[in-house]
């Protein structure tokens, strides 16, 4: 079986892209599943039915970027053109496969038409993954299927970054020593990622013990004005800002750490608390989305956004976890996480 799988420009990289992708396909070879990268380009009438031979399978991941565009007749183009190839596609005899990872595009400015084009996306589907049951339960609410919907978790991400650096040499690196407690926020400063309720809430924190590691990947407006927010807010403070963190940067921050913080406002799947895992380092998180499904007290803690004040008191009662404490629960999580198990569940969505 050869499958096309349109993920992110990078294509199917380790460490140019988000490796989700990466790491899926190298389980599903053991499936007897072959997968290249798939493009916009490639869903042409001509391509189709030129290579219905070569290929069984297309699978989306983030259909927004396939038809996303400058102004909204161009993405309107686009999206018709790319509803018109999917429904080509299945005459043909493909499958179409749709992993929801996120419910809406988290940066869209066209949220009628990403709406319309998932409902023709999930209509036309032969099958759909969704990463949890709380996002099962979304895809019936709002693109109204039910069937042929398999469940495959987010994979961990333990074999795509280095890991060899101690928990004692990172926190050295950053000035970090046994007295302190370290939050950490790493990754892409966007408005639904809540960091700036995290600013707030650590700025009212008391201690001089507590420290704030704030690892930005910075690229929008919002997300330097927000850094350099807090780049003099407090000298509990350590501030680290680029727009682009090598593979083998990760494991500075995560083992400096003694719980990453993710204070989400809008999420389904989160790519970066289970980035956090594979390092072995708790999470704090909001109890929204498919989170409660992944977070536990065996790996961190869930708190309630709703509540007034609640992730101030979160901040507060994360200080007494202890990733030594936590581990065992972290590694029988990220089993869970397999991704041999989650290739299996992928190749029965593909004969679905």
């Amino acid at each position: 079986m050869h499958a096309r799988i349109f993920w992110e420009p990078a294509g199917l990289s380790l460490d140019r892209a988000n490796p989700y992708a990466a790491l899926l396909a190298r389980a599903m070879e053991g499936q007897g599943v072959r997968s290249v990268a798939g493009f916009r380009d490639d869903l042409t009438p001509e391509w189709l039915r030129s290579h219905r031979d070569q290929f069984d399978v297309l699978h989306l991941h983030w259909p927004w970027g396939l038809y996303t565009a400058a102004t909204l007749e161009e993405s309107t183009r686009r999206c018709s053109v790319l509803v018109d190839a999917l429904f080509l596609a299945r005459s043909l005899g493909y499958k179409v496969v749709w992993t929801m990872h996120n419910l809406y595009p988290h940066d869209s400015v066209t949220p009628e038409l990403d709406h319309l084009a998932r409902l023709a996306i999930t209509a036309c589907a032969s099958a759909v993954i969704v990463h949890c049951e709380h996002a099962r339960d979304l895809l019936k609410r709002h693109f109204y299927r039910e069937d042929r919907v398999f469940l495959a978790p987010h994979g961990h991400f333990c074999d795509a970054y280095p890991n060899q650096v101690s928990p004692a040499e990172a926190r050295a690196r950053f000035g970090f020593d046994e007295r302190h407690f370290v939050y950490l926020f790493f990754g892409n400063v966007r408005a639904n990622k809540g960091v700036d309720q995290l600013l707030d809430r650590f700025l009212a924190l008391r201690g001089d013990h507590l420290r704030f590691l704030f690892a930005a990947r910075v690229c929008s407006e919002y997300g330097a004005r927000l850094v350099e927010r807090a780049r003099d807010a407090d000298p509990r403070i350590v501030l680290r800002e680029s727009k682009f963190y090598a593979n083998e940067d990760f494991q500075w921050y995560f083992n400096a750490a003694d719980v990453a913080v993710f204070p989400f406002t809008d999420i389904l799947t989160s790519g970066s608390a289970i980035t956090a895992l594979s390092f072995h380092c708790p999470v704090l998180v909001p109890g929204i989305g498919c989170l409660p499904e992944l977070v536990d007290s065996s790996v961190g803690a869930v708190y309630d956004p709703g509540t007034e004040g609640g992730l101030g008191r979160a901040l507060e009662q994360a200080q007494c976890l202890r990733r030594h404490d936590l581990r065992p629960g972290i590694e029988q999580r990220l089993r869970e996480l397999s991704w041999d198990r989650i290739a299996r569940t992928t190749r029965e969505a593909y004969h679905a």
